[in-house]
């Protein structure tokens, strides 16, 4: 599990819980080992889900319906958070998640760096108005000055516009998954030491010989743009924030797909 959170600086314990801030970007790295095939699974962070709510002191107030990014919000700002993330996931999907990986504003620069910064192919013009190179059909050289307004950056007077984000955040993964790969195992030792001195920008449940583990598969599985996927189902006008409902018999066709085979 990955999320991306809402905040700038070192990701720190906040002294009551439901002050964190919210999981901007969520998504699942799927890795096949069977059949050697990797899968990224999108979770738009305004679906409507089952979250467990927790009171300022830790208290669990019980289950509610909410925007899944909130579920890091209900936590402590750090592993608890991070917990309530991956068990509102694991609820959503009915499949258990084995680790997560949490960045904020703060990291996205230095992540970027880590394969030398990638070059995208811009999805669409939502971005275009401020910054003209940005249009549809551009290629960008994507940089410490430029990550955040192309990964974050979206109008908020624009009902749904959290889509076009996840567009553009769609192409940023492909581009940075290849680099990656292109990068491995040449790098591994390297990469694992500059996220080490990254620690307190980063969370995550990820040990080392689990990143080796991860790296060598990364290194050698398939992966492609038709391997990306989104939750399928349907943005709404919530009453006071955007809502995306999800369509529950085409997701547990996809997870079928994406996590089991005929017997």
């Amino acid at each position: 599990l990955y999320a991306g959170i809402d905040s700038d600086g070192e990701i720190e314990a906040f002294d009551t819980y439901g002050m964190a801030p919210r999981a901007d970007s969520i998504s699942l790295v799927i890795m096949d080992k069977k059949h050697e095939k990797m899968s990224i699974l999108s979770l738009n962070r305004d679906i409507m889900t089952q979250i467990h709510r927790y009171d300022m002191y830790g208290a669990d107030d019980g289950v509610y319906e909410s925007h899944l990014g909130y579920a890091y919000s209900y936590g402590d700002g750090l592993e608890f958070s991070c917990e309530n993330l991956r068990e509102a996931v694991e609820t959503l999907l009915q499949i258990p998640v084995d680790e997560y990986f949490v960045s904020n504003r703060g990291s996205m620069a230095f992540i970027n760096d880590l394969v030398g910064g990638v070059t995208v192919t811009v999805p669409d013009d939502d971005l275009s108005a401020d910054y003209p190179e940005m249009t549809k059909g551009s290629r960008v050289a994507i940089t410490e000055k430029n990550i955040n307004a192309f990964l974050r950056s979206r109008d908020t007077d624009v009902d749904f516009s959290n889509e076009g984000r996840i567009e553009r955040q769609r192409v940023y993964i492909n581009a940075y998954v290849e680099k990656l790969r292109g990068m491995l195992p040449d790098r591994t030792q390297e990469i694992w030491k500059e996220l080490e001195e990254k620690s307190r920008y980063l969370l995550t449940s990820i040990t080392k010989n689990k990143y080796l583990q991860f790296a060598g598969l990364l290194s050698t599985v398939q992966y492609g743009e038709d391997d990306f996927y989104k939750a399928p189902g349907e943005d709404r006008q919530g009453e006071y924030h955007d809502e995306f409902v999800v369509d529950q018999e085409a997701l547990r066709s996809l997870v079928v797909n994406l996590f089991y085979e005929p017997a």
